[in-house]
């Protein structure tokens, strides 16, 4: 077993009582959100995932690959990664009334986590003693800037923010608190709304004639990016680097934690391991809205399963959450760079997803900058990340956020998995977060040295 019960620490936040209400962050350049959330009554328990084993498949020839296909329906295949190449391996979810026909597959694979529920269980038990430490905190601060501590989550350090996974109403009043005590330099905006009528809420820092964006959580289970994006935002505000002012000169950046906040909801209050978004299609519940965007969209690499965690959708944008986002990339002129963080695999990767044939400057810039960055970051606490294109790094995927900004003549965009391969998955313990966040941030600013710009 990979993962043991000891090996757990504090990791995310699982709220039950989440403040389902949208961002105060202003959106009145949108239209009207229209409100599709549920009622708090409806959500009822969160989903159990007792003797869910999540196995991990060295995959060894074309006829396994095949195999694996063949059976993602059937046996309701959840895949924690999906690098589905002869050589690579591959993680799964699997429940347990189809393991026995898993096993007759013959398939070479070893066990990471035994139960999952286990591990969702005392996740969630070392979880409430954070937020219960959180919100006594709350009550002995003071205001900053006309921002008052007690009525919201600004944090008196860096520290006590990234100690642990926070509800999505705590990010909320975070970004807004962020957005006030540093007005000088930061302002809202929001990309678009949510299916559910939720903000795409943002913060812009800096200046610059050269815009950069980057997100969080287009996946929803992948906490650690929401994380990484708010460290990231912290070093822009209040960082000591000495480059962060010319950054901030030369630039302007647009940062959103939570790209996909009705999904992000669901991990908190029904689903942890819920990845889409919140649409429903036929029965099954959410678009993964990195196989949704309009670019080479079903061309490989995507399902046309409403059921499946990597549906595609109807039709290219069908989802208002890449919808908004791709309007939002293509409406901005001059975007440098373009960075859609993910979790996990400890990847660096450049378009494309949807073939294996690289773009024309992949080896004279796009390659260079991401091996360069992955450098940068290994410098920091000697973690090992990969660098390459999106096809042969990872897996084909048609219809993903990268290659639609690489369309769009976004100069550099990246698609980034973070901590760690496996060991913690989507679980990534909370006293990972600072050294993931330091780490990345050293693969930032090398990006942002080496950028081309005008």
């Amino acid at each position: 077993m990979r993962l043991s019960l000891t090996q757990l620490s504090l990791t995310a936040v699982v709220a039950l009582a989440v403040v389902l209400s949208t961002s105060t962050v202003s959106t009145e350049a949108f239209p009207a959100p229209i409100d599709r959330r549920p009622s708090s009554s409806s959500l009822v328990s969160f989903k159990s995932y007792d003797q869910h084993r999540v196995v991990r498949v060295k995959v060894q020839s074309e006829e396994q690959i095949k195999i694996l296909n063949e059976n993602e329906g059937p046996l309701k295949f959840d895949y924690f990664t999906h690098n589905k190449n002869v050589g690579g391996h591959i993680d799964i979810r699997i429940a347990p009334e189809n393991f026995s026909r898993f096993q007759s597959l013959n398939l070479n694979y070893e066990t990471l986590i035994e139960n999952l529920q286990t591990v969702l269980e005392n996740e969630h038990n070392e979880n409430l003693a954070y937020q219960n430490k959180w919100e006594a905190s709350k009550n002995n601060r003071v205001s900053i800037d006309g921002v008052d501590l007690k009525e919201g989550t600004a944090f008196v350090s860096a520290a006590d923010w990234f100690a642990g996974y926070h509800s999505y109403a705590d990010h909320q009043t975070w970004l807004n608190t962020q957005i006030k005590t540093y007005s000088s330099i930061a302002s809202s905006f929001s990309a678009g709304q949510t299916y559910q009528g939720r903000s795409q809420a943002g913060i812009k820092i800096g200046n610059g004639p050269n815009n950069v964006v980057f997100h969080g959580t287009q996946h929803a289970r992948e906490w650690i990016s929401t994380m990484v994006v708010e460290y990231l935002i912290t070093q822009l505000l209040t960082g000591s680097d000495s480059r962060v002012a010319d950054y901030l000169n030369k630039y302007t950046f647009y940062a959103i934690p939570i790209m996909n906040p009705d999904g992000f909801v669901i991990t908190q209050t029904s689903d942890r391991m819920h990845r889409k978004n919140a649409q429903s299609n036929g029965g099954c519940l959410g678009t993964d809205t990195n196989r949704n965007w309009d670019s080479h969209w079903d061309e490989g690499g995507s399902s046309s399963n409403p059921c499946a965690d990597d549906y595609m959708g109807p039709s290219a944008f069908s989802s208002p959450e890449a919808k908004n986002m791709g309007a939002f990339l293509k409406s901005m002129p001059n975007v440098v760079s373009y960075i859609d963080f993910h979790s996990y695999s400890q990847l660096w990767m450049v378009p494309y997803g949807y073939t294996g044939t690289p773009p024309s400057n992949y080896d004279s810039y796009l390659q260079p900058l991401a091996s360069g960055a992955v450098n940068a970051l290994a410098d920091v606490n000697g973690v090992q990340f990969t660098a390459g294109d999106i096809y042969n790094t990872i897996y084909p995927a048609s219809g993903n956020s990268a290659d639609y900004a690489y369309d769009a003549g976004v100069g550099a965009p990246f698609a980034v998995e973070l901590r760690d391969t496996g060991d913690y998955g989507f679980s990534l313990p909370a006293n990972q977060i600072i050294p993931s966040g330091k780490e990345t941030w050293a693969a930032f600013t090398y990006i942002l040295d080496n950028l081309q710009t005008n």
